[in-house]
C-alpha cells in the first residue's frame, strides 16, 4: 500500500523544489551573464596555459642568456690573457730587433764607418753610477775600422777633468782607479770592450772624461778624445 502524503507535507516539498529551481535559475543566470560579458572558462584555461608556457619560455631564455654571459666572460678572460701574452711577446720581439739593429750598426761602424776613415778609434763610452757615493763604472769600446789584417796593441790612458773645491783639477787614472791600477793595456784585431771602476775624491765634481789611445806601433797615431761627464743608468 502506498503512503499518501498528507496535506501538511505537500507545502514542504513544493518549497524544497522551488528552492532548487531558484538556485539553478540563479546559477544559469550567472553563467549567462558571464557568457554575455565575454567570459569563457575554456578561454580562461587556455590563457592560463599560454601564460604558463610564455613564462617557461622566458625562463629558458634567461637561462640561455646566463650561459651566453658566462661564455662571454670566459672568452674575455681568455682574450685578455692572450692579448697580454701577445703584448709581452711583441715587446720582447721589439727589444730583440732593437738589440740586433744596434749590433748591426756597431759592426757596420767597424767594417764601413760613415766617415770612411780606417784605423783605431773609440766606438762608445759609458759612465754608469754604482751603489757607492762618488764611485762610477767607465765602459769603453775600441774598434779597428776597415783594415783588420793585423792585431793592434797599446795602452789606454784615462783622465777625469773637473773641479775640486772650486779649483779646476784633472785626475789621472792612477789617482781615481778603485783597484789602484794604472793605464789599461789592449790587444785586439776587430774590437774590444773595457771596464774600470773609478773612485772620485769627496768634493770633486767631474765635468769630462778624457780618453787617450797610445798604440805600441811607432807608426800608429795617438787618439785623444774628450767626452762630457754624462751618467747613464746601468
Amino acid at each position: 500500500m502506498r503512503q499518501r502524503i498528507g496535506k501538511k507535507g505537500r507545502p514542504k516539498i513544493f518549497f524544497l523544489l522551488g528552492a532548487i529551481v531558484l538556485m539553478a535559475s540563479l546559477y544559469l543566470a550567472f553563467e549567462l551573464g558571464r557568457l554575455q560579458s565575454g567570459y569563457s572558462l575554456l578561454d580562461e584555461r587556455r590563457e592560463r596555459a599560454a601564460a604558463a608556457a610564455e613564462l617557461a619560455e622566458r625562463d629558458s631564455q634567461i637561462d640561455d642568456l646566463r650561459r651566453q654571459l658566462a661564455v662571454l666572460q670566459t672568452s674575455r678572460e681568455i682574450d685578455s690573457e692572450t692579448y697580454s701574452q701577445v703584448e709581452s711577446n711583441l715587446s720582447d720581439l721589439q727589444a730583440k730587433i732593437q738589440s740586433q739593429e744596434e749590433e748591426l750598426a756597431f759592426y757596420r761602424g767597424i767594417v764601413s764607418p760613415q766617415d770612411g776613415l780606417s784605423g783605431l778609434r773609440i766606438q762608445t763610452v759609458e759612465i754608469v753610477p754604482t751603489d757607492a757615493e762618488q764611485r762610477y763604472l767607465v765602459r769603453l769600446v775600441l774598434v779597428q775600422a776597415i783594415i783588420h789584417n793585423r792585431s793592434v796593441t797599446g795602452t789606454i790612458k784615462l783622465h777625469v777633468a773637473g773641479e775640486q773645491d772650486g779649483v779646476a783639477t784633472t785626475l789621472d787614472l792612477a789617482q781615481v782607479a778603485a783597484d789602484g791600477g794604472d793605464d789599461i793595456a789592449y790587444q785586439f784585431r776587430y774590437f774590444e770592450g773595457f771596464e774600470r771602476e773609478l773612485n772620485l775624491p769627496v768634493g770633486f765634481e767631474p765635468q769630462s772624461l778624457e780618453v787617450e789611445i797610445w798604440p805600441r806601433d811607432p807608426r800608429g797615431e795617438t787618439v785623444k778624445q774628450s767626452f762630457p761627464w754624462s751618467v747613464v743608468s746601468g
